[in-house]
């Protein structure tokens, strides 16, 4: 059995890494894992404190990470995930969460206090970016907050992707499960949307190349049909 204590696999971070173009170029999703091999909490924890440094609107932060290690759940899962293997055998399996209560005007008070008093901004900007926030989502739809959320969400979890890979993981994201009886396997309440699963962990077998779109087909300019 592998341990890993203070970092993934004894490796430093940000020494002898990949570039990110490096990164999203080698990065394949691996579907096989060494079910004995273990990452610490303590290295889960730093890739996703880095993590939350991604992109999200108006600093309101709204991304939760619900790790799932008891073995029961992996189990109970597993068919709720249409039995994909990783579920149970990788290392880490996480279900990436929008948290609606982020939208609140006390969170965003809050938040925006804090970084006034880290010195990050004076009192007049403080006041502006709060109150610029609680204005922009006050009118939001449920479905226009959703959006938000997957937004907010996806961003951070790319970025878990690339920091997993730096440090010598593989990973895999997972949209194909069953929200409702996920939901209600995990106690989720409505306060939470659910936004895809990660399973990280130490790969036995690669995952298969993939034909991507040349850049052509994908750039436009100006105006799109």
């Amino acid at each position: 059995m592998s341990i890993i204590i203070g970092g993934v696999a004894n490796k430093k971070f940000g020494v002898d890494t990949m570039s990110v173009k490096d990164l999203l170029e080698k990065r394949r999703s691996v579907r096989h894992y060494d079910s004995n091999y273990i990452v610490s909490s303590e290295t889960m924890a730093t890739l996703i404190e880095s993590a939350s440094k991604s992109p999200n609107g108006n600093n309101i932060q709204a991304t939760r990470y619900l790790v799932i290690d008891e073995p029961h759940l992996r189990d109970l899962l597993l068919p709720i995930a249409f039995n994909q293997q990783q579920v149970t055998d990788a290392s880490v399996l996480i279900v990436i969460l929008g948290d609606y209560h982020a939208f609140e005007k006390e969170n965003i008070i809050k938040i925006h206090e804090e970084g006034f008093q880290e010195g990050f901004f004076d009192a007049s900007l403080r006041d502006y970016l709060a109150g610029a926030a609680i204005d922009y989502y006050v009118n939001k739809s449920k479905e226009d907050l959703k959006i938000e959320l997957t937004r907010d969400a996806s961003l951070a979890s790319m970025s878990l992707l690339l920091l997993a890979n730096e440090a010598g993981l593989e990973t895999i994201t997972m949209s194909g499960y069953d929200s409702e009886q996920l939901r209600l396997a995990l106690d989720i309440s409505e306060r939470y949307l659910d936004v895809m699963l990660i399973a990280i962990g130490k790969g036995i077998k690669n995952g298969h190349k993939t034909v991507r779109h040349d850049v052509n087909q994908v750039i436009y300019k100006n105006k799109i049909k």
